[in-house]
């Protein structure tokens, strides 16, 4: 019968452990010096090896001739604990026997010495599904237990485990495998099996894995049935993501704005029996690497991925700014978080597509605006339009001389500081100190914005604005209000943005706070009685 790829290369000495050094060399100085614990708790992700860790330290405990702390595998002890025949070590499921009951049998057994070996030892896995009572049952025989008796805990949610449960255990906490620790036991297993499995899909199978090399070797076992050669198309169609390439090419054209070649490239994907979550997943993983690649100093092992895949983050970081791939996260978020809902996952995928292009396309030649002169008051706080950090695009071109764009030359004649009159507007604003009046300028405003901040621009584009009392209210829907409550810098930009497009400096607030003097006052049938009685005719109310 066919055995399991994680049950066949289980690693059976600490020495086979992988990615665990330093809870291997305390664990094993331990054994060596014979000051042995009572009590451990194991923590960390599934399949960082946990439970195999505690399966070779039962063994190197209890084995007749140790090497260094770890187990010789030769004698009767060592091969009775590894074919299961020496019942003095217990290994139990806690997830199906979590009740006080089972745990109360566990107690039961432990002031009985051991038949074959040294020490009995209780291996509980996945402890923390223990219910209260079960917990409170293991506290004071975990505190003093036998001379004879070893509890080792393992669990992947530490923070269920109870307080006193932890006050009483040696804590080891297991880390995430590294990609390159995957792939490399990858290679050797796939040498063991005869198999062809090339660097690029052992890469793909240890990232797809996230640090779990029981997963990868799950993976590696499916990707086999295909045959003796399996390379990254092979892994890629079996398991049903994208490959590298892929998400690299969408990428850039959603970077380049290039909205038609991104929906092929989303088609094309979804023609493969791409599963459309984890491509959404993984897309929000790119854009974030992306993030942290741009960093200075940034390194792969912030994001766990290999060198040469780190190298063409940090060059396609180089074509988008900060501002366009927190826009991009945002929309794939918002994305997966529909799919989750059970909204259709091709739609959703699309309007984020739709949603991330939009915010690109910005035109390559823009008329000049008036440009006022550097002032900040004390109410202005963020940096100049001309110094705020725009998203930039792949296929965006330099923008013209002023010679090259088409401006009329008695618009080249206005002094910079001012912008041209609006017909009217020394009225409105006059007007604007009794009650609130549109704000003229706001088409400008949005104009201005657009070739500042594009994703601010995504959300005001379609808002509006009213003076009163020199201050500037802006009226739009949710998604503005909490974008310009989330993002501090935004507000400096409204403000700059309104000086260049006005030429004087306005507060700005939000719509509610004058929304009631828009509420049309209630008419009432009392004042009509009142009205017709003062005119002389007679009103009878029954």
């Amino acid at each position: 019968m066919h055995i399991a790829l994680y049950r066949k290369y289980r690693p059976k000495t600490f020495s086979q452990v992988i990615g665990q050094k330093y809870v291997v060399e305390a664990l094993k100085n331990q054994i060596a010096a014979g000051k042995i614990g009572h009590a451990f708790l194991f923590t960390g992700t599934r399949g960082t090896g946990k439970t195999s860790c505690a399966k070779i330290f039962a063994k190197a405990v209890n084995c007749l001739h140790p090497i260094n702390g770890e187990p010789c595998l030769e004698c009767d002890v060592c091969k009775g604990i590894e074919n299961e025949s020496i019942y003095d070590v217990t290994e139990m499921d806690a997830a199906s026997n979590n009740s006080v009951e089972d745990i109360r049998d566990v107690l039961n057994e432990v002031n009985y010495l051991p038949v074959m070996a040294k020490y009995r030892v209780y291996i509980i896995d996945e402890v923390h599904m223990l219910s209260a009572a079960a917990f409170n049952a293991l506290l004071k025989t975990l505190e003093e237990p036998p001379a004879h008796v070893i509890f080792i805990l393992a669990t992947t949610e530490i923070h269920k485990v109870p307080a006193t449960i932890l006050s009483r255990c040696q804590r080891y906490d297991f880390t995430k495998l590294t990609v390159g620790d995957i792939a490399e036991a990858l290679m050797e297993i796939a040498r063991e099996e005869n198999i062809q499995l090339t660097p690029g899909a052992a890469k793909m199978i240890a990232t797809l894995s996230d640090g779990a090399m029981r997963d990868a070797n799950s993976i590696l076992d499916t990707c086999i049935s295909m045959g003796d050669y399996i390379d990254e198309n092979t892994v890629a169609n079996l398991v049903g993501v994208s490959k590298d390439d892929d998400i690299f090419a969408l990428s850039a054209n959603l970077i380049a704005g290039d909205m038609a070649s991104s929906l092929q490239s989303l088609m094309e994907l979804f023609q493969r029996s791409i599963d459309v979550r984890r491509l959404c997943e993984e897309l929000i993983t790119h854009f974030s690497n992306l993030l942290v690649a741009n960093l200075v100093g940034s390194t792969p092992q912030l994001m766990n991925i290999s060198q040469e895949k780190f190298e063409r983050l940090k060059e396609q970081a180089k074509t988008c700014s900060h501002n366009f791939i927190s826009f991009a996260l945002n929309c794939f978020t918002n994305a997966l978080d529909s799919i989750a809902k059970g909204q259709n996952a091709k739609i959703a995928m699309d309007i984020a597509v739709y949603n991330v292009c939009n915010t690109q396309q910005v035109p390559q030649t823009v008329p000049l605006r008036p440009q006022p002169a550097p002032q900040q008051s004390e109410n202005t706080y963020a940096p100049q339009p001309a110094q705020v950090q725009q998203p930039a695009r792949v296929a965006q071109q330099p923008r013209p001389v002023n010679k090259e764009v088409n401006v009329q030359p008695a618009e080249l004649e206005k002094p910079k500081s001012q912008p041209a009159p609006k017909p009217q507007q020394d009225i409105a604003v006059r007007q604007a100190e009794e009650k609130p009046v549109p704000f003229a300028y706001w088409q400008d405003v949005i104009d201005i914005i657009a070739d500042v901040d594009i994703p601010l621009h995504s959300f005001i584009k379609n808002s509006t604005a009213f003076l009163y009392k020199s201050i500037v209210y802006i009226k739009g829907n949710e998604g503005l209000n909490n974008y310009i409550r989330t993002n501090k810098e935004v507000n400096g930009i409204i403000k700059n943005a309104i000086f260049e497009a006005s030429g004087k400096r306005y507060n700005i607030g939000g719509f509610k706070n004058i929304a009631h003097m828009f509420v049309e006052a209630q008419h009432s049938s009392l004042d009509d009685i009142l009205a017709l009685r003062n005119m002389g005719v007679e009103v009878n109310i029954d």
